[in-house]
């Protein structure tokens, strides 16, 4: 009787991993909703180095711009009142290597950008923005993508205002925490 139940529990098993197997292996089921933010970050210089100065899509913070190299960009406020904005490779090189950072202008209206492009992205390349104007960004980064296939992450962010005095740098962010899924619509859940 024991030995029958048993039989039975292992056939059960087997049909049911059988069947998960059967899945669309595209599908999966942890897909995160796109997520957006309105953060702070202060200029890389002529501030404490204790400020938070770079931005880290990933998990969606500003961090500091230091040898930890926790960051995808960091913030600068040029004499013109501009932001810069450096990829992680321009402030320095982790000893494991710097994480491929690539940016690209957004030229429309920074909502209408529902999608990442799959080009035109400049690595390695500072680029000064005003208030207004926005980024798409791509990182590549196998430590914070090792359960995907791809490799990739997207975020968009628009520099909303500057205040001088204290260096800060306003701007809001939406990012696709699923990697290789390229949808920038907040609260939406990507099918790819």
């Amino acid at each position: 009787m024991l030995k029958s139940r048993l039989i039975v529990s292992l056939l059960g098993l087997t049909g049911a991993l059988l069947a998960g197997a059967c899945k669309d292996p595209n599908q999966n089921d942890f897909i995160s909703p796109v997520v957006a933010d309105t953060l702070t970050a202060f200029a890389i210089t002529g501030t404490s180095p204790s400020f938070p100065a770079a931005y880290y899509a990933a998990a969606r913070a500003v961090t500091r711009a230091d040898g930890n190299f926790n960051f995808d960009v960091a913030f600068d406020i040029d004499a013109a009142r501009n932001v810069v904005i450096y990829p992680q490779r321009l402030v320095g090189v982790p000893l494991n290597g710097p994480k491929p950072v690539g940016l690209q202008r957004i030229s429309a209206p920074f909502d209408s950008l529902t999608r990442a492009p799959t080009s035109g992205y400049v690595f390695d390349s500072l680029f000064v923005v005003s208030p207004g104007q926005g980024l798409v960004m791509q990182v590549q980064s196998a430590v914070d993508c090792q359960l995907f296939f791809s490799t990739l992450q997207y975020t968009k962010f628009v520099v909303d205002s500057v205040d001088p005095a204290r260096r800060a740098v306003y701007f809001r962010a939406v990012h696709d925490p699923n990697c290789g899924y390229r949808s920038l619509v907040a609260g939406a859940v990507p099918k790819n």
